[in-house]
């Protein structure tokens, strides 16, 4: 997710089904209260997680 993959992608890499990463992905997104990965990217670099935009 950090990288902007798609589900599709990652799940490959994980070895999970394209649906269970969707799945999680719901899940977090709806925990971090964000409509989207734009959103939950934009709240992690509040954070202080992640690269800041300028890197």
């Amino acid at each position: 997710m950090a990288d902007g993959q798609p589900n599709s992608t990652v799940a490959t890499r994980l070895g999970l089904s394209p649906k269970t990463v969707s799945n999680h992905m719901s899940a977090v997104l709806a925990k971090l209260g964000v409509s989207d990965r734009a959103e939950a990217a934009a709240w992690a670099r509040e954070a202080g997680l992640g690269p800041s935009p300028e890197s």
